[in-house]
C-alpha cells in the first residue's frame, strides 16, 4: 500500500512538471505567471491545479501567460 501511495504522489508531481505548473499552497492561491493554462475570450484564465481561482492573461517576453497577483 505504501508503494501505491508513493507512486501516486510521484505521478502527480510529474504531471505538474510536464505541464509547467508550479506548486500551489493548500488553500489554492497561486502567485506569479504560468505558461500552461486554460483561458477564455475575456483574458481570464486558470491553471489546472487550481481551477477555482481565476487570473488574467498577460504578454510577458512575447508569450501569453496566466498571471496571478
Amino acid at each position: 500500500m505504501k508503494s501505491l501511495h508513493q507512486a501516486q504522489k510521484l505521478d502527480r508531481e510529474a504531471r505538474k512538471n510536464i505541464m509547467g505548473m508550479g506548486p500551489t499552497s493548500p488553500s489554492c492561491a497561486p502567485t506569479g505567471c504560468y505558461d500552461q493554462s486554460i483561458n477564455n475570450s475575456n483574458d481570464r484564465c486558470f491553471i489546472l491545479s487550481c481551477p477555482s481561482v481565476y487570473g488574467y492573461m498577460q504578454t510577458i517576453n512575447g508569450t501569453r501567460k496566466c498571471c496571478f497577483f
